[in-house]
Order: C-alpha cells, then structure tokens, then sequence
C-alpha cells in the first residue's frame, strides 16, 4: 500500500492539502508498484489537524469527505485553516486488503 500527499513547500496554514492512498495485494516476485489495486472492505482516514489536537475519522461511504478514485485508490482533501504544527495522517483497510499508511507533514502559521 501506498500514501502520497500533495505538500507544497514551506507548507501554510490554511492550504488545502490532498492525500491520496492505494491499497494493493502484494503478488510474490513483483515490485510493489506493480501490485494490483484492491478495494478493502472498508476504507478510513483519521488525521489529527495540528499539534496535540483531537483525531478525527473519516469512513468511505459515511462521514468525513473521502473519494474512491479508480479501483483501490481513494483520495481526501484536507482544510488546514487555522490549525498549524504537526498533522497526521492514517488510511486504514480492513477485510479484502487489510493495511495501514501513517504520514505525518509539519503546518506552518501564515506569516499574515
């Protein structure tokens, strides 16, 4: 499985930030970018916006705002308006491709 997120450099509060996860099956001999996309069963996002804030958890299919981009692929668009430090972030798949992707990306306050 893999996580990408579109981070721009230095990183202000306020942008929008979109992560993105594949879930794959690992096929023995291959190279991970070659393994096919699986939809797990179920697909969740929990993030913590900021240093010390509370997790939030978003699920595919019930709340939060997560988008099933193409087989195994599902992407989420996250708000850092007022919340700077370090986020978090985890995609988690139960059932068919059981997996979890942490990354976590420092928030910068603006400078006005």
């Amino acid at each position: 499985m893999t996580m990408t997120n579109q981070l721009p450099q230095p990183l202000w509060a306020g942008t929008a930030i979109t992560t993105t996860c594949v879930f794959s099956v690992p096929v023995y001999g291959e190279a991970p970018a070659d393994w096919p996309p699986v939809d797990p069963s179920t697909v969740q996002l929990i993030y913590i916006p900021g240093t010390g804030a509370t997790p939030v958890t978003w699920t595919y299919g019930g709340v939060g705002s997560i988008v099933r981009v193409s087989e195994g692929v599902y992407s989420a668009e996250l708000n850092t308006s007022g919340t700077d430090g370090r986020w978090q972030v985890k995609w988690v798949g139960t059932g068919a491709c059981a997996a979890v992707s942490i990354a976590g990306f420092p928030v910068e306050p603006a400078p006005f």
